[in-house]
């Protein structure tokens, strides 16, 4: 008896299987590297204090790989769910998802460091770069098996299976925001300045993105 998956994507798109393999084995990658990366990204997430992940190293962008692959084959998922019509191919709404979400913390991560020299806290906003990326290193996680269960498996409930991911990511993302703005307000950084970045930076695009969906079916 031989088992063969039913993608959800076209059959021709082979891309999408290599790339889920390719993320396995660098998740496999950090696990044999660094064994004690994983533990310490959960714990460090969720006790009290910031995370004390400081450097930028390979496996740190090993697991940031894998999240944005994940997040952007998850997005196209949510997709076809949905019946959005994208009038791309597979591969170029890919990328364009990929690159959106690698500008979207790129644009993040510069709008902190400006903020840390503007207002002489470099060190609080240092912390609060972590701590994204940090989150993202956590989501990547839960995301990969996610995104191959969507991709080879059907006979599951696809609506409620899409909804309970999507509500994790987002209370995820609220006990983020929260645990750093607490963290920075008693490192005595001004509430005004945690107010206007969680506007422009996290809240906004929220609101953005989702009047967006109600809006259009492009």
């Amino acid at each position: 008896m031989s088992i063969v998956p039913n993608l959800r994507f076209s059959s021709h798109e082979v891309w999408v299987t290599l790339l889920l393999f390719v993320c396995l084995l660098l998740f496999a990658w950090v696990r044999i590297t660094n064994p004690k990366k994983i533990p310490s990204l959960v714990t460090g997430f969720f006790k009290g204090s910031a995370t004390e992940e400081k450097t930028i190293t390979p496996d740190s962008i090993a697991l940031f790989f894998v999240f944005i692959c994940s997040a952007a084959l998850l997005i196209m998922q949510v997709f076809r769910f949905n019946n959005i019509q994208v009038h791309l191919n597979n591969g170029e709404e890919f990328l364009l998802i990929s690159l959106v979400l690698l500008g979207y913390y790129l644009l993040k991560t510069v709008f902190l460091l400006l903020c840390g020299t503007i207002f002489q806290v470099e060190s609080n906003s240092r912390d609060y770069i972590n701590e994204i990326y940090a989150s993202a290193h956590l989501a990547a996680l839960g995301l990969l098996p996610a995104v191959i269960i969507l991709t080879f498996v059907n006979n599951i409930d696809k609506e409620v299976f899409e909804k309970g991911i999507l509500t994790l990511i987002f209370l995820l993302f609220l006990y983020r925001t929260a645990k750093m703005f607490i963290l920075m307000m008693k490192r005595g950084l001004s509430m005004i300045y945690l107010f206007l970045y969680l506007c422009a930076l996290e809240i906004i695009p929220l609101v953005l993105l989702f009047e967006y969906r109600k809006g259009m079916n492009f």
